[in-house]
């Protein structure tokens, strides 16, 4: 009678343990990504309030918002791959 083994071996414990450590780096980044462009979003609808030309408000009125979206796209996909 042959023995199987149901218990992992220490190779696959460091490659589940590495897997998590990468996913909880990976959702750090992403959470600090998604900081990062809501300052600058915030940044650009604030200088837009107070441009003093039409023109550059509406330059960082449009910027901000194709920022926020590609942002929130990139997001998205990137906490997708990493549950």
């Amino acid at each position: 009678m042959t023995a199987t083994s149901t218990k992992p071996t220490g190779a696959a414990l460091r490659r589940e343990r590495t897997r998590r450590i990468g996913r909880e780096v990976g959702a750090l980044a992403v959470n600090v990504y998604e900081r990062g462009v809501a300052d600058v979003v915030a940044f650009e609808k604030d200088a837009a309030k107070i441009a003093p030309y039409p023109w550059v408000k509406e330059a960082l009125t449009t910027s901000a918002g194709l920022i926020e979206d590609v942002g929130a796209a990139y997001v998205k996909t990137a906490r997708q791959i990493l549950k």
